[in-house]
């Protein structure tokens, strides 16, 4: 929909709190009155863009699920897709999913399509789960760790390490800088590391 995608960009480059619905509308090249028609609230039009991001992620998870390979190698695809570096789209999206949490949170009011969010993610959430799943039985990971709880948690660790680094350019450490991507293939390195069976 246009009016989605032209709230996409606006988000991206002005955030939520400053993004209007007059830039949306000149963005999409229509009325302002046209926006409000099919969303009355901006908090309405943040969700739905919130929404439609988290539905076209959620077809890479499903493509990463139903590919070949053991449940290590699709944990580590799945690590790979946070980190991207050539996929500027992808990186906009994890900024936009961690902006949204920020201002979720901080909301004055309850908003009012939160469920629809919160339904989307966890569609994410089952593929991921299921990519675990496997992992109880190929004996490609570490057998003490092939569960729901750990490997639930390094998705969830790493998928907002990789969107907490989305909004810098670079990192200073001291009188080192290291760049975002450094930081996340090493942690990802780390990670995998575990995951393997002990010879």
């Amino acid at each position: 929909m246009q009016i989605l995608q032209a709230a996409y960009k606006v988000f991206v480059e002005k955030g939520f709190e400053w993004a209007t619905m007059q830039d949306v509308a000149e963005e999409a090249g229509l009325g302002v009155a046209t926006v409000f028609r099919y969303f009355p609230k901006k908090n309405k039009l943040i969700i739905s863009v919130i929404v439609k991001l988290l539905q076209e992620r959620l077809s890479s998870f499903d493509r990463i699920y139903e590919s070949e390979g053991t449940c290590y190698e699709k944990f580590e695809m799945l690590l790979n897709h946070f980190i991207k570096v050539s996929d500027s789209v992808l990186w906009n999206d994890m900024k936009l999913l961690e902006a949204f949490e920020t201002y979720a949170a901080f909301a004055q009011e309850p908003l009012e399509d939160i469920a629809d969010y919160h339904q989307a993610y966890a569609n994410i959430t089952n593929v991921i789960l299921k990519i675990i799943e496997e992992g109880k039985h190929d004996g490609s990971i570490r057998s003490d760790v092939a569960n729901a709880e750990t490997l639930g948690a390094i998705s969830n660790i790493f998928g907002l390490f990789t969107r907490k680094l989305s909004f810098f350019e670079s990192v200073q450490m001291g009188d080192m800088v290291i760049l975002p991507i450094e930081q996340a293939l090493r942690i990802r390195d780390i990670f995998l590391d575990y995951l393997k069976p002990v010879n």
